[in-house]
């Protein structure tokens, strides 16, 4: 069980000891869906990085759905959802802001001499791989995309 698990579990614990509902549920289903990844073939332990993609998976799930019930005029439901949202994103690291992240981003297109559109295979590889876990993949292709269209 990796240090993060662990962490989720405590949380849990405390959350039922002082009775909150909405972290117990949140929480729960987010132990539930960290053990069905840590199922899937090959998968094993899962480590920081996985679990990381987990939480952010569970955290745009409750975004669309907040989206969703206030477009269908349910704000109750769609406020509960954000409430949700929030306490997942307590799990996440801060993301770097868009400066920040089109340094890193333009660092790689210069290090991989990425010229055209056809690189961004290679650049969001290694964007990936140096970026994982500071970044949306989505705000990565965006500055990837731009940097490499001219």
């Amino acid at each position: 069980m990796s240090a993060f698990t662990e962490r989720i579990d405590a949380d849990l614990i405390a959350a039922r000891r002082r009775r909150d509902d909405l972290a117990v549920r949140t929480l729960g289903l987010l132990k539930s869906e960290l053990v069905t990844a840590a199922k899937e073939p090959g998968a094993g332990v899962l480590d920081e990085e996985a679990a990381m993609r987990v939480v952010r998976r569970e955290l745009k799930r409750r975004q669309e759905a907040a989206e969703a019930f206030a477009a269908a005029g349910r704000e109750e439901s769609a406020r509960s959802e954000r409430k949700e949202g929030e306490l997942l994103s307590a799990y996440l690291p801060a993301e770097m802001d868009e400066a920040e992240l089109e340094r890193e981003v333009r660092a790689v297109v210069t290090q991989l001499g990425a010229t055209s559109p056809r690189d961004m295979g290679s650049v969001m590889k290694a964007a990936r791989e140096r970026l994982a876990g500071k970044a949306e993949q989505g705000r990565i292709a965006a500055i990837a995309r731009r940097l490499l269209a001219g």
